[in-house]
């Protein structure tokens, strides 16, 4: 996903060389080295977030039987709505 935003290759082209050292050996393949960490590190972060999403998913769902949980969700879910409609309502214009 993320080999095709331009976002992604400025943040390598700009975070990465720094910690590349000639000396060491040769800059590529210490680029790949750290961009393959890169990837490594986010695809177990991802897993662990999908896991955790995952059991709270399956925690909701038993839970989504009891009124009162269902009251609260709903009572939340306006309040954060009114939230943001009075932080909208109050700010000032856009700077254009």
């Amino acid at each position: 996903m993320d080999a095709l935003n331009p976002k992604v290759a400025l943040f390598f082209l700009a975070f990465l060389p720094q910690f590349v050292d000639p000396a060491v050996g040769s800059a590529w393949l210490q680029l790949l080295l750290l961009g393959l960490v890169f990837a490594v590190i986010g695809l177990f972060t991802d897993a662990l977030y999908a896991l955790l999403s995952g059991s709270a998913g399956d925690w909701l769902r038993r839970k989504s039987e009891s009124v009162r949980l269902r009251r609260a969700g709903r009572y939340s879910s306006g309040g954060v709505y009114l939230a943001l409609g009075a932080g909208a309502a109050t700010s000032g214009p856009g700077k254009n």
